[in-house]
């Protein structure tokens, strides 16, 4: 690995994050941010990213010759030999798209590209609540669920780069990410109250104190407990690291997820093993991203 600067960019379904870091973790100039445009032609959200990648160079007074790659972090499912977006719910335009080869036709330096749950893990690895620990488990919560393992420094991807794809888990009657998802947490407010409203919008409600909005997110924390015991008591990792919006209500939703979650571990890990939010916070999909590339070289 070279003293170089490395590049991050984490195409979301709302917006495009990106920055440049160091190969120590610190970023470089200012961090840019872009809507995505989620419905807008894939060619137009190809610019938007050539666009943010531009800008965050010119911002941290590097050209081409001073970055040693360019990571992409962005929504699943990929086929990640080939660097192609396959059919991700939040980026309908960019079906079979493969956006590794039209980056690198544009920047001649090697590009890497992984799923955004990957990315944030890896991240955290390096340079958050992760850093200098041997097994590494993620959840990645927000409007679906992602997860990730870190073995060693690297990623552990299975024998099909498929590992940590924990969503679509049988769980009561239906599917995991049912209930541990954005999705899950409006779904069981509505059931409980007949009321429609966003994740913020209920979690603003639970620190009020409103009684169903706390009851909803102590049922998130009570599926998401089970969840966890099933990595943990597999993997046995040093530690567990939330990220995505959800965890930013996770002081509404530990209390419930603890209790139950220790009751289903095995008896070391169940004394040993800490969950915590992620460190990183808005940053941790770009510098995420750029770890592909710190990772690979």
């Amino acid at each position: 690995m070279t003293g170089k600067a490395v590049v991050g960019v984490d195409v979301g379904g709302t917006k495009i994050m990106t920055g440049v870091i160091s190969p120590e973790g610190k970023i470089l100039g200012e961090p840019f941010k872009i809507p995505t445009g989620q419905h807008d032609p894939n060619e137009v959200i190809v610019r938007r990213i050539h666009q943010a990648i531009d800008k965050v160079l010119e911002d941290a007074d590097i050209t081409l010759d001073g970055i040693q790659g360019i990571g992409l972090g962005v929504p699943g499912p990929l086929d990640m030999k080939n660097g192609v977006i396959l059919d991700p719910l939040q980026l309908p335009t960019m079906r079979n798209f493969p956006l590794r080869q039209v980056i690198q036709d544009r920047y001649p330096v090697p590009v890497y590209m992984n799923n955004d749950a990957n990315c944030l893990l890896l991240g955290e690895s390096y340079f958050g609540a992760g850093a200098g620990l041997k097994i590494v488990v993620g959840f990645t919560l927000g409007t679906g669920l992602g997860a990730a393992i870190i073995i060693d420094g690297k990623l552990f991807l299975g024998a099909t780069e498929t590992a940590g794809e924990v969503w679509f888990a049988p769980y009561k009657d239906e599917f995991i990410e049912a209930y541990v998802s954005g999705r899950g947490i409006t779904r069981t407010y509505k059931k409980l109250t007949g009321k429609e409203l966003s994740p913020p919008e209920i979690a603003a409600l639970g620190h009020r104190g409103e009684i169903m909005a706390v009851k909803t997110w102590e049922e998130f924390g009570t599926d998401l407990a089970y969840c966890i015991a099933w990595c943990v008591n597999i993997l046995d990792p040093d530690i567990v690291i939330l990220g995505g919006s959800i965890a930013n209500a996770m002081d509404l939703f530990s209390t419930t997820m603890e209790k139950y979650l220790r009751q289903h571990l095995c008896p070391v890990p169940a004394s040993k093993t800490r969950v915590t939010r992620a460190a990183l916070g808005d940053h941790a999909g770009f510098i995420g991203a750029a770890c592909l590339v710190l990772e690979k070289l």
